[in-house]
């Protein structure tokens, strides 16, 4: 109330299992021990502390629920978990037990190495420093008590970073690449070897304290909780709301941008786009970077696999721009809309990067020399994969029936006739070139031709007829979309009838035998479908 700190009677103390191995005991302290910066901004001190137990304390359990513990186990599960008991009739939270598995280092090892090792050479080996893994750890412990605290994943932190920034090695330095610790951005993917950024890690962040102020901070001089609720709220409108940096977005959302997990930034085209810049410096040194002498080549095709993981993430955080809808929650005493679509130009730069970075082949990520040690073939199966995924996410139903209602709503929308076209354009781009397809292309278009077919022949929709989103145990489910009863069919109808007679007026110039036969087969397809007679 005099602006003083308080150091409250029973503060929160988590113990340290003392099971854990001794090198990893001082992380997970600091893990919980950060937490005080946003505890003091909420008017606390020393509210909060990690306690390392000696080996031989017999005072208290691990399995006693009056204490809140870091439990470790001995276990092969690349995992941790934060939950907390609390009292239903107050929100107090009781306690908790926090877990973290022992193979969750492999977990953050595979992760630091194929989002930061381009920038990073720390993270230049099979086995990281202990001070390195420590950081991670650190980092984890952090993230797993800001749940016990009652803290929510909140995937749109990172989105509040403007891409340009992450390169940035003194605003980084300042703030960090995330806002919050609670979101699923992981490391700072973006950062070049040349910008000389050091600090990838995330941390308790802007969002974080704000969010502590507002859970904990005494309200003097209410007698209601209807009272305590104003006085929330006018600190929200006055403090969260004009800082994008103080905002919420859920975890659960299935057609915003904003909220996704494992990126950072705010445009996934932009940051993506650096993202495949630094794999592309990682994969060359990937057999330097995982030999172990005497062993196999498994760390490094797990090192291989982890880098195709994260090629397969940027494709996601893009695709998800197109056909998009920004939920902005609001009470009704806020100006604006809540639901606005995401801006044409993000969607049409979706589609664009996928045409450059994914339907037009990847072959940089089809290294032979890793390729030889690895598997017996050469990658054209599991392109064609990532091709396929993205391709039936891109023309999923419920995207397109947003793009319809997008289109009769608005009138500069990204409209499905734009989006169709648009990928024709970067996936049949020999119609207009008349040069030999190879064996990834064919491929892709005859993923696209059968994609289209299906979408042509879908069956009735099943579950939720309404094509509003509902909510299930607190997550947004996207809705069924019976596309027989809207525009969807008459579109790829006319768009498979365009596209069977443009490969028929390029058949003749074709000369590659290869190409000729796909090509015959893409319209033999086509017929079939539009006239199965």
């Amino acid at each position: 109330r005099r602006g003083e700190l308080i150091e409250p009677k029973k503060p929160i103390v988590f113990y340290i299992d003392p099971a854990t191995p001794k090198q990893w005991r001082k992380f997970l302290k600091m893990g919980v021990d950060d937490w005080n910066v946003a505890f003091e901004k909420a008017g606390w001190k020393n509210a909060i502390r990690g306690e390392i137990l000696a080996d031989n304390d017999t005072t208290i359990s691990m399995e006693d629920a009056r204490y809140s513990a870091i439990r470790y186990f001995a276990s092969d599960i690349e995992n941790a978990y934060g939950p907390n008991v609390h009292d239903p009739r107050t929100g107090e939270i009781l306690e908790s037990h926090i877990g973290w598995y022992h193979n969750v280092m492999k977990l953050l090892k595979k992760w630091y190495m194929t989002q930061a090792a381009a920038a990073d050479p720390r993270a230049r080996k099979n086995k990281f420093d202990d001070e390195l893994m420590g950081q991670l750890i650190r980092f984890v412990s952090s993230h797993e008590v800001g749940h016990t605290l009652g803290l929510r994943h909140n995937y749109g932190a990172s989105t509040a970073t403007p891409v340009e920034k992450l390169r940035d090695k003194e605003f980084i330095t300042k703030n960090g690449h995330t806002s919050s610790i609670m979101d699923y951005a992981r490391f700072n993917y973006v950062a070049q070897p040349e910008d000389g950024v050091t600090d990838f890690f995330p941390r308790i962040g802007d969002y974080d304290i704000w969010a502590i102020e507002w859970a904990y901070k005494p309200i003097y001089d209410t007698k209601t909780a209807e009272e305590d609720k104003l006085i929330l709220n006018k600190w929200y409108k006055e403090k969260a709301l004009p800082n994008r940096r103080l905002w919420f977005l859920t975890e659960t959302n299935p057609y915003d941008p904003r909220s996704q997990n494992e990126d950072i930034g705010d445009n996934a085209m932009l940051a993506s786009g650096y993202g495949i810049k630094n794999l592309q410096r990682i994969v060359p040194n990937l057999i330097e970077w995982t030999k172990q002498e005497g062993e196999d080549y498994d760390m490094l095709e797990e090192g291989y696999n982890e880098v195709v993981t994260q090629f397969r993430r940027y494709m996601g955080h893009v695709t998800k721009n197109v056909g998009g809808i920004y939920e902005t929650p609001k009470s009704a005493d806020q100006d604006g809309p809540v639901y606005e679509p995401t801006p044409k130009k993000m969607q049409k730069d979706a589609v664009a990067f996928l045409n450059q970075q994914l339907f037009n082949t990847p072959k940089w990520i089809l290294d032979e020399n890793i390729m030889r040690r690895i598997r017996p073939d050469m990658g054209v199966d599991f392109i064609s994969k990532i091709q396929e995924t993205t391709l039936s996410s891109l023309f999923a139903n419920d995207r397109l029936q947003r793009m319809i209602e997008m289109t009769e709503k608005t009138a500069d929308a990204y409209s499905m006739d734009e989006l169709f076209a648009d990928v024709k354009g970067g996936v049949w781009g020999e119609l207009k070139t008349r040069k030999a397809a190879d064996a990834h292309r064919r491929n892709l278009q005859k993923i696209y031709v059968e994609r289209m077919i299906a979408t042509l022949n879908a069956p009735a929709a099943v579950g939720f007829p309404s094509t509003t989103p509902m909510k299930m145990f607190g997550a947004v489910v996207a809705p069924s979309v019976d596309i027989r009863k809207n525009d969807v069919q008459s579109m790829v109808r006319a768009h498979l009838t365009s596209l069977q007679g443009e490969i028929q007026a390029a058949l003749p110039t074709i000369t590659d035998k290869m190409t000729k036969y796909h090509l015959q087969d893409c319209v033999f397809r086509i017929k079939k479908a539009l006239d199965p007679k």
